[in-house]
């Protein structure tokens, strides 16, 4: 998607994004989950007895959805999905011995846990705050516990006092580098990417080209032998795969997030307001003036010297005014 927009990045002589860039970045990464789970969700409820469990392992399955495609775009483009879609790149901030910029394997093992394992480990956390803070609000944690469960619910009570705590610094920490990053006192929009030694930069048109010519042709096209061309079958598939979800991810993010707004309880009244607008009323009718022959210019008309003149007037006087 990068390579539709990379004639905008060519003018400016700055490789480091600007922060709206980064809140699109980010803004389109956290919309891939919803997504998926209502995806999932809608697939569970066509058929509970068949497909309930999707739903019930949901954020398993995103995880390893997430994992798999996130992992792809860190190997071939340098960058998560959404990174990849804003024309971003990941690049190493220390100098090492390979290309310039270039993450090294490690880097790439942090990133992925970084884009996969850290989301997931924060949903399941807010999960269990939720949780917990039920029980305690309904007083399940209140009453008298045995013996045998009095040490969890005692950990019970503490997350619950403990955890807003961590929310709320986890959020100012993020919050404190994206100001820096704006007023320019960091190159580092994230404390994870500074924590792993990665900044983000623009796509260059080098990036660009080299990934055009290393995509343009399929393997088994550039293959020589016909045994060649039999082993990059598979290899070939997978490019096609993935390059067809590539390309299709955003419209199906769209179209699922658009039926999610659609459907939802605190869009319902817009929806009702729209659905419910009177039907315009139809344009008025264009007034047609048609001029009125004399009958003596027919009549002149019809003679020797003007030809069929005359009659084709007649006929398309006639035709005018009975249509």
């Amino acid at each position: 998607m990068a390579e539709f927009a990379a004639h905008l990045n060519q003018g400016t002589t700055n490789a480091n994004p600007t922060i709206f860039e980064i809140v699109a970045e980010e803004s389109m990464a956290s919309v891939f989950r919803p997504a998926v789970s209502y995806g999932l969700k809608v697939l569970a409820s066509s058929n509970p007895g068949r497909w309930g469990w999707i739903w019930r392992f949901g954020d398993e399955l995103h995880l390893c959805l997430d994992y798999i495609v996130q992992n792809y775009y860190l190997k071939n483009f340098g960058g998560s999905i959404s990174e990849h879609f804003y024309g971003l790149k990941r690049v190493n901030r220390f100098n090492t011995e390979k290309h310039e910029g270039e993450l090294s394997s490690y880097q790439k093992y942090l990133s992925v846990i970084m884009l996969v394992g850290v989301p997931y480990a924060k949903l399941k956390l807010d999960q269990l705050f939720e949780r917990v803070k039920e029980e305690y609000v309904s007083g399940y944690l209140s009453s008298n516990p045995s013996r045998k469960n009095s040490y969890f619910l005692h950990l019970k009570r503490t997350f619950i006092y403990v955890y807003p705590f961590l929310h709320f610094s986890w959020e100012a920490v993020f919050l404190c580098y994206h100001l820096l990053y704006i007023f320019r006192f960091s190159e580092v929009h994230s404390p994870l990417l500074h924590a792993i030694g990665v900044s983000l930069q623009r796509l260059t048109r080098q990036d660009i080209l080299a990934h055009n010519v290393q995509n343009s042709l399929p393997n088994i096209l550039s293959a020589k032998t016909v045994a060649e061309r039999i082993l990059a079958i598979p290899s070939s598939v997978t490019q096609l795969l993935a390059s067809v979800f590539a390309n299709g991810l955003p419209v199906v993010v769209f179209f699922l997030k658009f039926v999610d707004w659609w459907y939802s309880s605190e869009n319902k009244g817009a929806v009702q307001s729209v659905i419910q607008l009177p039907v315009p009323s139809p344009p008025p009718q264009p007034k047609v003036t048609i001029p009125i022959i004399p009958e003596e210019v027919l009549r002149r008309g019809g003679g020797g010297g003007g030809g069929g003149w005359g009659t084709s007037m007649k006929q398309t006087s006639y035709v005018s005014l009975h249509h």
